[in-house]
């Protein structure tokens, strides 16, 4: 499968590439407070970057992205803790862990389907934080606890170059030969097998990449908070945030995630230095709201209803 040709890269991927390029040029100057708050967002989005590439792009829904989230942290913790990696290499371990259990419970999971698949992915989720709970290397049921420096640059650059990545392979997905095959999987899996798709590899490569990014993001965040602690990082929570960021954003698109990251994070980040558990309840009713109302999300509502734009957002 071949990357589309340089000059076929459509508006909305030259747009986030612009967008990352400022960033990454700008970052040694932002101020240390306005730089955390921007590592935390370029976290949501590689998060909702992560869920689209399995719920967004198959309709899959995942409930147990969480696990990849927190074990990436926890392989960092140990990867740093026990086996003196630096924080990069602990984050690249991250990454691999939640691969490898993505494979794992993948194989598993995904001979389900509609309901059952995301209750089993719950299931998942639920007995992964006893599993934790029980390993002594793990911390011993209390979390592990890591003396790091303050590197807001080091944090910045470890997310942004995989969110950069990340959003690389989103578009060369989407518009390789696999694209067609992931289209006619969400339309009609049995029908897509009929004309030859192989639609379990298909499935269990996204979810694997799904992982893959998922851990490598659980990584870096607690290498920001210098620890991971089970109750904190197997939260239900940070899965419920990751589908109501593609579903605002726009599912199985190419901008929607960042945009949804942005919808998501910035009420989270206000609400909590101001009522703590108030920003749930507003993008709870927004997800409701745009799941009745414009089920396409942002960006597909504005490709419906602006013609102008569907040439150029994806």
């Amino acid at each position: 499968m071949k990357l589309p040709a340089f000059r076929s890269f459509g508006a909305t991927l030259w747009g986030i590439g612009l967008f990352l390029v400022v960033l990454g040029g700008t970052a040694p100057w932002i101020p240390a407070f306005l730089l955390t708050v921007l590592i935390q967002l370029l976290i949501f989005a590689t998060l909702a970057y992560s869920m689209n590439l399995i719920t967004g792009l198959t309709g899959y829904v995942s409930f147990g992205h969480v696990v990849f989230m927190a074990f990436g942290g926890y392989a960092l913790a140990f990867g740093v803790g026990t086996l003196n990696l630096h924080p990069v290499a602990g984050v690249a371990f991250g990454a691999v862990v939640g691969l490898a259990l993505a494979l794992g419970i993948g194989l598993v999971t995904l001979r389900f389907r509609g309901v059952y698949f995301a209750i089993a992915t719950l299931v998942v989720a639920v007995a992964a934080l006893y599993i934790v709970l029980e390993i002594k290397e793990l911390g011993d049921g209390q979390g592990i606890y890591l003396s790091l420096r303050f590197e807001p640059l080091s944090w910045f650059y470890t997310i942004w170059v995989i969110l950069a990545i990340e959003v690389v392979l989103t578009y060369w997905i989407t518009h390789g030969r696999i694209g067609y095959g992931i289209r006619s999987i969400k339309s009609d899996e049995d029908a897509a097998k009929t004309v030859g798709i192989n639609a379990a590899r298909v499935k269990l490569f996204l979810f694997a990449l799904s992982g893959l990014f998922a851990g490598g993001a659980g990584g870096v965040y607690y290498w920001t908070l210098s620890g991971v602690f089970p109750y904190q990082a197997f939260d239900l929570i940070f899965s419920l945030q990751m589908l109501a960021m593609i579903v605002i954003g726009g599912m199985g698109t190419l901008l929607g995630p960042l945009i949804g990251a942005v919808a998501v994070y910035i009420p989270s980040y206000i609400f909590l230095t101001v009522l703590s558990g108030f920003q749930f309840i507003i993008i709870g009713i927004v997800v409701i709201v745009i799941a009745l109302f414009v089920p396409e999300g942002i960006v597909g509502s504005l490709r419906k209803y602006i013609p102008e734009l569907r040439g150029v957002l994806e």
